[in-house]
């Protein structure tokens, strides 16, 4: 029995289980077609029962490929109510080497902590045989789950905190969690009254800068070409290169000012007073938040959440075995 921990991110989906295997791939599924010239299945999850036909979805970076046919889940709170939640749970579960009687470690924003049980009592209700990237399917079916808080779980992983306020900044991409600890004689204490989350993150560059394209050539863009451009700075356009990087820095500054300006109109003297800040996320190194304030960033940002799942379930099903 071991541990699969799965952080499933609007971005990306990131993952580790008790025997070191990680996983990390974008949060994005589409409809399988086979193409002639693909001999593989590399990129390709199939879903099915013992009484039906297997269906299959391209995954992560290979259903990007599809352009308008591939589907995220950015603008959706309940993110386990998109039909696309489930293929990427299983996917990741299954690339993590998932079997019957593992634990599963998931979590909500801080913002969606409602949302607990129904993601738990949902997740209880999948199983299937899944098989990815061309390998042996296999059954999967999740009975012993466990359903955190993020941003607050990330200070279990740091080794070394100053006493006093902590304060912890998850930047992601729909929403930013605020979480605030209090850690005295190697003890962290969450200050759930002081803890809340912002429904903005780095989709706001992304859509900025859609808008920005379209203002300058007239035509609409994806989402995910609009983060291509983001991502490298410019776009090549009908045979000429258009440059966005001035762009894409100044919304960024834009955003970052923002979620720092929105921190401390939160937390007023709780911010003031505060030991340390502490950055983690998919935004922690895109975003230039120590152009606004003197924060660390938490080793592997991104990975952050995911691990402390794992810590912590691990740490927990030690102690109920005395």
């Amino acid at each position: 029995m071991k541990v699969v921990s799965i952080d499933l991110g609007y971005s990306s989906v990131k993952g580790v289980n008790s025997e070191g295997l990680t996983v990390n791939f974008k949060s994005y599924a589409a409809p399988y077609v086979k193409y002639p010239m693909e001999e593989d299945l590399k990129g390709v999850v199939s879903v099915g029962n013992a009484k039906s036909e297997s269906q299959k979805y391209f995954y992560g970076d290979r259903a990007i490929k599809e352009g308008d046919k591939c589907g995220g889940f950015t603008m959706n709170q309940e993110k386990h109510t998109h039909p696309y939640h489930d293929i990427l749970i299983y996917t990741a579960a299954k690339k993590l080497n998932f079997k019957p009687g593992d634990f599963l470690a998931v979590g909500v924003p801080i913002s969606y902590r409602n949302q607990k049980n129904t993601l738990k009592e949902h997740l209880q209700k999948l199983q299937g045989f899944v098989g990815v990237d061309g390998n042996e399917p296999a059954r999967i079916s999740f009975e012993n789950i466990v359903v955190m808080t993020q941003g607050i779980v990330g200070f279990s992983l740091l080794e070394s905190l100053p006493e006093g306020i902590l304060i912890s900044i998850d930047s992601g991409e729909k929403t930013t969690d605020i979480s605030v600890v209090e850690y005295y004689n190697g003890d962290i204490e969450p200050v759930p009254a002081k803890c809340f989350s912002l429904e903005t993150g780095f989709y706001t560059v992304v859509d900025t800068i859609a808008s920005m394209f379209q203002e300058r050539t007239g035509y609409p863009i994806s989402f995910i070409k609009a983060r291509e451009i983001v991502d490298k700075g410019y776009a090549i356009f009908k045979g000429e290169k258009l440059d966005f990087n001035e762009d894409v820095s100044r919304v960024k500054s834009y955003l970052t000012r923002a979620i720092v300006n929105s921190l401390y109109s939160h937390l007023g003297e709780t911010a003031d007073f505060a030991a340390g800040f502490y950055l983690l996320g998919g935004g922690a190194e895109v975003l230039p938040f120590n152009q606004f304030i003197d924060a660390e960033v938490m080793p592997d940002p991104q990975m952050v959440t995911a691990m402390a799942y794992l810590s912590l379930v691990e740490e927990s099903l030690e102690e109920e075995a005395g």
